[in-house]
């Protein structure tokens, strides 16, 4: 959490129940990188307290105007952009422009399961080429696939920048595979080239060949006298 958002939740008169709807939900949300879009029936249950002793099942709820009213709140106080449609939020895009603030506090980013809705951020760029990846251009196959794959695995839980991690290495593994040596002359990652034929004797040859003609014409010489 930032230092600013920080400051804003403790303003005086910001309701117990405006700070939970915006840590507890929008903040999630958003870390999380689900559809940014105010969904009124979503908030409404994650606000209400279950309470099986109460007539109504639930010893504290909202209705619409309410959590208009807790979204007015967050408004005034500068932790959320939303356009009002008519009287009501429901919806609609929002952003927390004290959340995309780049002066962030050491608390570490939220841990979450992988989703539906899971998408690398801006960062992912600058993460991939510390990886050796300098390609990190990814197709809806390979996000598909690597969202398949952590699905089926909900006990495990990451924070955005380690998903976007456990992303590049997917992309890496899948690019850089290293495949067995094809009969075309492929070794590895790159291809063989065929030695070059040389053409003629080598350099010491050719001063063995003349080494041994001049012995032979001194012998030559020599039976001669």
């Amino acid at each position: 959490m930032t230092p600013a958002e920080y400051s804003a939740l403790e303003h005086p008169r910001l309701s117990h129940p405006a700070r939970t709807l915006y840590c507890l939900q929008l903040r999630r949300i958003w870390l999380e990188h689900q559809p940014r879009v105010i969904n009124y029936p979503v908030l409404g249950r994650a606000l209400a307290v279950v309470d099986p002793g109460d007539p109504s099942g639930f010893s504290f709820q909202v209705n619409a105007r309410q959590l208009t009213g807790l979204l007015d709140e967050l408004v005034m106080a500068g932790l959320l952009e939303c356009e009002q449609s008519g009287e009501h939020y429901h919806q609609q895009t929002f952003r927390l422009p004290l959340l995309e603030e780049e002066t962030s506090s050491p608390l570490p980013q939220r841990p979450f399961p992988m989703h539906l809705h899971w998408r690398p951020d801006d960062a992912l760029p600058a993460l991939a080429r510390l990886c050796g990846v300098i390609d990190c251009s990814y197709g809806e196959e390979e996000l598909g696939e690597f969202i398949a794959y952590w699905l089926g695995r909900p006990e495990v839980f990451e924070n955005q920048h380690q998903w976007m991690l456990k992303f590049v290495r997917a992309i890496k593994t899948r690019r850089y595979i290293r495949r067995p040596p094809a009969e075309s002359g492929a070794q590895g990652y790159q291809q063989a080239r065929p030695p070059v034929a040389e053409s003629g004797p080598s350099r010491r040859a050719q001063e063995m060949i003349e080494e041994a003609k001049r012995l032979t014409q001194q012998k030559e010489q020599d039976d001669v006298q």
